[in-house]
């Protein structure tokens, strides 16, 4: 990644002619002026996406100010999403807010055909799957013996190549014999229930607004800190037979989700 080096940085920030630097007299707070600088020159194109920016103590001898108030300014960019930090490696410019996608929730909606309706393309890969004993709280949601093993797997789906969620389902091995060899051949849940005859329905979803885990952050592409929906979803067949519990973390940038049952 290309390491942005305020002292060139300042020569590119211009107003009517002179070089931008920070305002002593106008009571505006130093910090707050340097995020507008940064943002600024992201808006211009001057800093892009992935682009490391320089560290805290040469900002600090450049536009004349405390390191405290670059921290500050850099604390509250990243905050909002503008900016992201990789321990161990420094702060990076985030990725554009994305136009948001009205996402339907509702008892038999599929991923696909919610994307292909809206005119976009969807794509789903189906991550890690593994044979495991079921999670204490999986147990009993799935309401499972305690000798009971689930199939666990991430599914990241995509809508026009970007990553809009990501979700982790915990299927009861019983219900689905041999498995593995689907889940790790088949990019379709829909699909891969079809192979067991099975019709599902969403019983229950429970919504709350969080933020990401370090993979969640890792496989939806954004900085930790950029807030996500989680959605935790339970399905029953048509046998009225309780056969996935799966959590889906959708990227808070991208999403609007809407409830229909």
């Amino acid at each position: 990644m290309q390491l942005i080096k305020f002292s060139s940085y300042i020569q590119l920030v211009f107003h009517e002619g002179k070089v931008n630097m920070i305002e002593r007299e106008n009571g505006i707070p130093y910090y707050r002026q340097l995020m507008d600088l940064v943002q600024r020159q992201i808006d211009n194109g001057l800093l892009q996406e992935g682009q490391q920016i320089s560290p805290e103590t040469e900002m600090s001898e450049m536009f004349q100010i405390n390191r405290h108030t670059v921290r500050q300014a850099v604390s509250e960019l990243c905050r909002l999403g503008v900016l992201y930090k990789i321990r161990g490696r420094g702060t990076f410019v985030a990725k554009a807010p994305l136009d948001c996608i009205e996402y339907q929730l509702s008892a038999k909606n599929r991923f696909s055909d919610n994307i292909t309706k809206m005119g976009g393309i969807p794509d789903t890969k189906i991550l890690h799957p593994v044979e495991m004993p079921a999670p204490e709280n999986v147990r009993e949601l799935l309401k499972l013996n305690f000798d009971d093993t689930v199939y666990c797997c991430y599914i990241q789906r995509f809508v026009n190549n970007r990553p809009f969620l990501v979700g982790q389902s915990f299927l009861p091995a019983k219900y689905f014999p041999n498995a593995l060899k689907y889940l790790r051949t088949i990019q379709s849940m829909s699909y891969f229930y079809e192979k067991y005859n099975i019709s599902y329905k969403r019983v229950k979803s429970t919504i709350r607004a969080t933020f990401p885990s370090q993979e969640e952050a890792m496989l939806l592409s954004i900085p930790s800190n950029m807030p996500v929906i989680k959605v935790e979803n339970l399905l029953k067949s048509q046998d009225d037979i309780l056969i996935d519990y799966g959590v889906s973390c959708y990227r808070g940038d991208m999403a609007k989700l809407s409830l229909t049952w």
